[in-house]
């Protein structure tokens, strides 16, 4: 092939080649069908692919926020707290469902913004205290507990990141105060903290019911009545104790001032503290009830018999006086009415220390009371027991307990001599308390007699608790507060005990009132019989029919013959015929 031959094939392929881009071939359809529909199956296969690493990655950021809101506040299990009952099923603690508010401040896009929107609708938080908890590092803090319907949809609507709200469970207590001290409290993981709710725990984490020993109805009359004479009388608290005496069941027990459990925050020491079973008191002349079973049980003392107590007692550098001065000797019963310590101290140093220690554990005035509370107090008891401190317990002296300590002594002495142990839970069918034989029942009769003239006699200290038809017997009790190493001159503790009816004893009743100061219409006085004898009365009159107990005719035979008749009491020693 020549040069100019091969120069016009190689210019013939330039222009083919120069052709074909501009006009390009056409393309093969079914070839172009088949590339399109690749890569659109290819597109499918990186959109699906996008999505399920979106989707895995929001459900794993919501994972990961609840578990970071709740984990650091874990609920108190699963089961729902059991509730608590009165004796006769009445609704005392329970549960509510409710809402709580939380953030996590590390999703807070404006602190300020937020804190200034939220704190109209945060009763307990102003703007300051909102921002601190929201610059917190952490994930998880609570702003209310206590959310309703409205605030709720009102904060919701907000539209704030990092507010949430989570389900969640309230302790309430339907009754407000009415026997908080027993009741107690939880906290906001709904575990137990005081009363009931802590020394039941187990029980009520378990999701099974508490009922108690106590009567609504009795507590709201003890409340009452305790509070009427701490009001008359400008005391600064005072405490009550209703006891059955032949179960041991406390019916009613009050410590005042007292509490609204469902406001956790709010409750003051004093009010929190209770004066029914972890105030301890020296009793003063209640424990004359005591000395004088103890007395004759031992044999010690016979009725009839009489001591001198004209003249003040001295033992060591102790000098020992009545309030008032008898210039002749005193029987047993009219020591006990007339509430003579010389008397009792007398009677109490024939008894010994030994003995009347014994008979003081088998009271269990020596030791903690085995009661379903975890505010118990230990009695105190003398360092050593010796002439001195036996006298001086005879009258109350020298030894510090709570008033349900006092009610379940007093009711072995005054009832069929048997102390039971008390106890705040509901006796169920084929329970069998402890029971320990304490005193025979000749010596529970002649004390119960003794303990009726204290009410019902002229000369009797207890006159203002005599609730007419009812049959109340007592002793008044007024000591002087313990202050560092001594005694307090101007503040008392005013005290009387009680057992109705005393012909056929069922129930003790122990009022307590503390730091009572006189009046005018008390004459000045701020004893047992002026403040805490009048509480016993209005007591009893609205508690007796309602625990079934009707009044009855003083003078009837049956009456008379369960008690003795035949005490003889003043100057005279005429026979009393009469109660």
């Amino acid at each position: 092939m020549t040069k100019t031959e091969i120069t016009q094939n190689r210019m013939k392929q330039s222009l083919l080649a120069a052709r074909s881009l501009v006009f390009p071939d056409r393309p093969d359809p079914a070839k172009s069908r088949r590339i399109a529909e690749g890569r659109l199956v290819a597109s499918c296969f990186i959109a699906l692919a996008v999505f399920i690493t979106i989707g895995v990655r929001i459900v794993t950021l919501a994972t990961a926020t609840e578990a970071a809101s709740v984990s650091p506040v874990p609920l108190a299990g699963t089961t729902e707290r059991g509730q608590i009952l009165d004796r006769r099923g009445r609704l005392m603690a329970t549960n509510l469902p409710m809402t709580v508010l939380h953030a996590d401040p590390s999703e807070i896009m404006d602190v300020t913004e937020a804190a200034l929107q939220l704190a109209p609708l945060i009763a307990h938080h102003d703007e300051a205290s909102l921002t601190r908890l929201l610059q917190k590092d952490a994930r998880y803090v609570e702003l209310d507990r206590k959310l309703t319907p409205e605030r709720h949809a009102a904060i919701l609507g907000l539209g704030i990141p990092g507010i949430n709200f989570r389900d969640g469970m309230l302790r309430a207590y339907p009754r407000g105060n009415a026997a908080a001290h027993i009741l107690g409290q939880v906290d906001t993981q709904n575990h137990g903290i005081a009363g009931v709710e802590k020394s039941m725990e187990a029980q009520l984490l378990a999701g099974n019911d508490v009922t108690l020993s106590i009567d609504i109805g009795m507590q709201a009359i003890l409340a009452k009545e305790i509070s009427s004479q701490i009001n008359d009388f400008e005391a600064i608290g005072g405490a009550g104790v209703l006891l059955d005496i032949r179960s041991g069941e406390i019916l009613a027990m009050v410590s005042l001032p007292d509490f609204n459990p469902n406001h956790l925050g709010k409750i003051s020491a004093d009010a929190r503290f209770n004066r029914a079973t972890k105030g301890l008191y020296e009793m003063g002349s209640t424990f004359k009830v005591l000395n004088t079973a103890i007395a004759l049980e031992t044999g010690a003392v016979r009725m009839g018999q009489t001591y001198d107590v004209a003249k003040p007692l001295r033992v060591a550098r102790f000098t020992i006086n009545d309030f008032h001065v008898y210039k002749r000797p005193l029987n047993i019963s009219e020591i006990l009415v007339y509430s003579s310590n010389i008397g009792s101290a007398k009677m109490a140093e024939a008894i010994g220390p030994q003995t009347q220690r014994l008979f003081m554990e088998k009271l269990g005035l020596l030791d903690h009371l085995p009661l379903e509370l975890p505010e118990i107090g230990r009695p105190l008891t003398p360092r050593q027991w010796k002439r001195i401190e036996t006298m001086t317990v005879s009258y109350g002296h020298g030894i510090s307990i709570s008033p349900v300590h006092l009610a379940s002594a007093v009711g072995a002495a005054s009832g069929d001599g048997l102390w039971v142990t008390p106890t705040l839970l509901k006796r169920q069918t084929g329970d069998n308390p402890i029971k320990t034989r304490v005193f025979s029942a000749e010596t529970t009769r002649n004390v119960r007699s003794m303990m009726r003239l204290v009410v019902s006699h002229p000369d009797g200290t207890g006159n203002f608790a005599e609730a007419p038809g009812y049959m109340v017997g007592g002793k008044t009790g007024t000591a002087e507060k313990i202050l560092g190493n001594g005694y307090d001159k101007k503040a008392n503790l005013a005290t009387f005990v009680a057992t109705f009816p005393v012909h056929d004893p069922r129930y003790v009743l122990a009022v307590m009132v503390d730091e009572p100061k006189g009046q005018k219409k008390s004459y000045g006085y701020a004893t047992g019989g002026w403040v805490a004898a009048p509480a016993v009365k209005r007591i009893v009159e609205q508690a007796a029919p309602l625990l079934g107990i009707l009044p009855v005719d003083e003078e009837s035979p049956e009456i008379r013959q369960k008690l003795r008749v035949d005490l003889q009491i003043g100057e005279e020693k005429k026979t009393l015929a009469t109660f």
